[in-house]
């Protein structure tokens, strides 16, 4: 190993590394220094890279090159020192240099490390659990998607009104000159929708065939550079008003989706409903367990912690955001700032921060191992499900440099089956009646100590914190749903309509929560080492670890990369 490390515990969640780099390592550098500024170099009779190593001395002095030297692999040597500790900084590390000489060379850094819980009880939780109901209007409302599907539009005698279609030629001008992207013929404008902006739909409510309408338009600051900011007035004539009919449910409705009868449909979705009802509440429940957990550990998240976390969730957004569009300027669409951003993503940061470190210290204090045999026998398991090769995605692991990150997350996942199996769950009844008599309990308390009620280790009655929408959770699409037959003007030409007249609000906002950037510490190295695993963090947070995500998806085989270390979220 190039370098040999010495690690000291200090107060205050800090550590000291020594730090203590061999004669034959600094000279491997030293060289490189000066193979590298050879090919700088420019000397008459030399070509660029071939100037001689006793010249280049010669002409930038051994100290200098020496000073190269340092400042070039002190973040090397500090990075293999933190891998071979197994430290992970969560701050910038304060360097303090000893000897450095071309025999060896000799430096320690202090670095602040997370904080290690003092665990309260976390066997034996009692915490809610509610029913897993699926209600009556989830199942409706996902039959209703069918029939949206097979929705016609027919023509209407009177008046449109909100949901209705008005087929009509479209007149914008600005400045009296005539709008190219504002004029259309035969447009197909759906009243009430979110998809174009409420002008149209007030203007066009009430309106029947052969009407006209004029109205003016200020368009946003968001709009199309040619209409930002700008009044475009317009003028429609209606050609004719159309209503939405959606079809019956019967059995010729369920073989237009892929079913044999309505009843087999309708079956269907409320197994799979149920299903996911089930999925969801089991969810939330480990969840809850989790947070029981937590709320009964003692410990302080530093704030250095909950900075970076959440500059990673920033940072992330604005790497899912559409091309062109900065992070200020999508935040500004959701009227807010940067500094407003942070302010509201701290506390989720912490929650998170605080999950991850807990279940790490119960899988400590359980002593969980996994071998290497356990380990293959996952990747095997999820290979199967996903029907993939097995040797294959255990290769793909191998070479990502993967094995012991996927060996950790799993390592957390047991500690939350653990601590999940372990508890009792009880109902919202009884936990809102162990609510009311802890707060009735604590009033006596409260009046002679007005300090804040410390949480109790089996915080189970209380309602956790709402938890951030995971893909299990969300309704989902009506099973076996061939893409719907084309009904004519009832989608096709509605979303051809909108798409291009300037009567459609801008293009939907990205939904993306706030994730981020690590902040690079010193030595740069540190930031490889600060971060939890991306995977720990799921395990902690959702109904189940992530297990193999390579099996899942072909470019997850670079899971590995879940343990990166700079922390944030």
């Amino acid at each position: 190993m190039p370098v040999a490390v010495e690690v000291t515990h200090l107060e205050d969640d800090q550590v000291r590394i020594d730090i203590s780099v061999p004669e034959d390592e600094v000279r491997k550098q030293f060289d490189r220094t000066v193979k590298e500024t050879s090919a700088r170099m420019r000397i008459p009779g030399f070509r660029p890279g071939k100037v001689p190593a006793g010249i280049v001395i010669q002409r930038v002095g051994r100290e200098g090159i020496f000073a190269q030297t340092i400042d070039r692999a002190l973040n090397d040597w500090y990075r293999e020192a933190l891998a071979a500790s197994g430290i992970e900084p969560i701050d910038s590390p304060e360097v303090d240099m000893g000897d450095a000489t071309e025999q060896g060379v000799a430096f320690a850094v202090t670095v602040k490390v997370p904080p290690t819980p003092k665990l309260g009880d976390y066997k034996g939780l009692e915490v809610m659990r509610e029913p897993a109901e699926t209600p009556a209007e989830a199942i409706e409302e996902e039959i209703n998607r069918v029939r949206e599907q097979g929705a016609r539009l027919e023509d209407k005698d009177g008046t449109a009104g909100i949901g209705d279609f008005v087929v009509a030629d479209i007149d914008g001008t600005l400045d009296g000159e005539a709008l190219p992207q504002a004029q259309s013929r035969d447009q197909l404008v759906e009243l009430g929708t979110d998809r174009i902006l409420p002008e149209f739909t007030n203007a066009l409510n009430g309106t029947k065939a052969d009407d006209t309408v004029a109205f003016d338009v200020t368009y946003p600051e968001d709009a199309p550079e040619e209409i930002r900011g700008k009044t475009v007035a317009y003028s429609i004539t209606v050609q004719k008003v159309q209503e939405k009919v959606l079809p019956e449910v019967d059995d010729a409705l369920a073989e237009t989706v892929g079913f044999a009868s309505a009843a087999e449909m309708r079956e269907e979705i409320e197994q799979r409903l149920a299903t996911a009802t089930e999925r969801a509440v089991e969810e939330r429940y480990r969840r809850r367990v989790i947070d029981a957990a937590v709320a009964g550990a003692d410990f302080q998240v530093p704030p250095a912690m909950v900075e970076r976390r959440v500059e990673e969730i920033l940072h992330d957004t604005s790497h899912q955001l559409p091309q062109g569009i900065t992070l200020e300027q999508y935040l500004a669409m959701q009227g807010q700032t940067l500094d407003m951003a942070r302010e509201g993503l701290r506390t989720d940061a912490e929650l998170s921060i605080r999950r991850e470190l807990v279940v790490e210290a119960i899988a400590d204090a359980e002593g969980i191992t996994l071998t290497d045999d356990e380990v293959e026998a996952r990747v095997r398991s999820d290979a199967a499900a996903a029907g993939r090769d097995p040797e294959e995605l255990l290769g793909a692991l191998r070479k990502a440099g993967g094995w012991d990150n996927l060996r950790e997350d799993l390592r957390i996942e047991r500690a939350v089956d653990l601590i999940v199996d372990s508890a009792t769950a009880i109902s919202p009844e009884e936990a809102e009646k162990r609510e009311a008599a802890e707060a009735k309990a604590a009033e006596p308390a409260a009046a002679k100590t007005p300090a804040a009620k410390k949480p109790t280790a089996k915080p189970a009655a209380k309602k956790a914190p709402a938890a951030k929408k995971e893909p299990a959770t969300k309704k989902p699409a009506a099973a076996k749903k061939p893409a719907a037959a084309k009904s004519g003007a009832a989608k096709g030409t509605a979303a051809k309509g909108t798409a291009k007249s300037t009567a459609a609000k801008p293009a939907a906002k990205p939904a993306a929560k706030p994730a981020a950037k690590k902040a690079a510490a010193k030595p740069a190295a540190a930031k490889s080492t600060a971060a939890k695993p991306a995977a720990k963090k799921a395990a902690t947070s959702s109904a189940k670890g992530s297990g193999t995500a390579a099996a899942k998806k072909p470019a997850a085989a670079k899971k590995p990369a879940a343990k990166k270390k700079p922390d944030a979220e």
